[in-house]
């Protein structure tokens, strides 16, 4: 694969609504298909994490990217491939030294005093047009002195602290590489190469959690981890059929080890 174009610019309304609307060009060359591009932006006036909610990040310690991946039509993401992005996401910052966590199906947290925290999200989006297809992943990262977050009204941490947090935009390059890599083993192989990995790092397996429905109605259950497809198990209650739950139709929440339920 050519190593995907990167760019960086100082202040967009959201990096992932700026590449779902640049036009998905006629490629006659094969290899061109191969291509990417990685965009970060050092401030995102309308960032979206998962369900249309805002995350809000800081221009210097944090990082707010997108990559663009265009194939032909025939090459669709399937379910899973979110699980795939955490899988290296958490990768690349073990490499440089933090411990993060994952949580189904996009979000990254990390261990902190009485509990986890989110440091990070993942949004994946599919553009189609004619012959071709445009998959976009976004990125929100807390590297460092984690910002305030509108995103889901919980608490927020940072994968590093001031003085150890890598340089941005190496970093963010780096990122965008492993999430290009990532999808052309994913488009080969599916989930099968990331599911030890994600199984290691996953922050809901064996936890009383909260299944949170559309209607805003709260469920309590216990997750059982991920089946092969990247399906959330789950039981309601000791003894209780396992169910398989679908990326897109509930949100889960590990309960507070301190509540009284869990």
């Amino acid at each position: 694969m050519i190593p995907p174009d990167f760019e960086h610019i100082d202040s967009i309304d959201s990096t992932s609504l700026e590449l779902m609307r640049r036009p998905l060009l006629p490629i006659a060359d094969a290899q061109r298909l191969r291509s990417a591009v990685i965009l970060l932006a050092d401030r995102q006036l309308a960032g979206r994490g998962r369900n249309g909610r805002q995350w809000l990040s800081d221009a210097q310690r944090s990082l707010t990217f997108s990559v663009a991946i265009d194939r032909h039509a025939g090459g669709i993401v399937r379910m899973g491939f979110p699980l795939a992005v955490g899988v290296v996401l958490a990768q690349v910052l073990a490499g440089h030294g933090a411990r993060p966590l994952l949580k189904w199906p996009n979000d990254l947290y990390c261990e902190v005093p009485g509990g986890v925290a989110k440091a990070g999200g993942i949004l994946v989006e599919v553009r189609h047009i004619g012959h071709l297809t445009r998959t976009v992943v976004g990125c929100g990262l807390n590297l460092a002195g984690a910002p305030e977050s509108a995103d889901l009204g919980q608490p927020v941490t940072a994968f590093f602290d001031i003085a150890s947090m890598p340089a941005r935009v190496p970093l963010a390059q780096e990122f965008g590489a492993a999430i290009c890599a990532a999808f052309d083993e994913f488009e080969n192989r599916g989930l099968t190469p990331f599911l030890q990995d994600w199984r290691r790092l996953d922050m809901l397996a064996g936890h009383p959690i909260e299944v949170l429905r559309p209607d805003g109605q709260r469920e309590p259950a216990r997750a059982l981890g991920i089946d092969d497809d990247g399906a959330l198990l789950i039981e309601r209650h000791p003894g209780s059929p396992t169910e398989r739950i679908i990326s897109g139709e509930v949100g889960v929440r590990r309960r507070a080890s301190g509540d009284p339920t869990a």
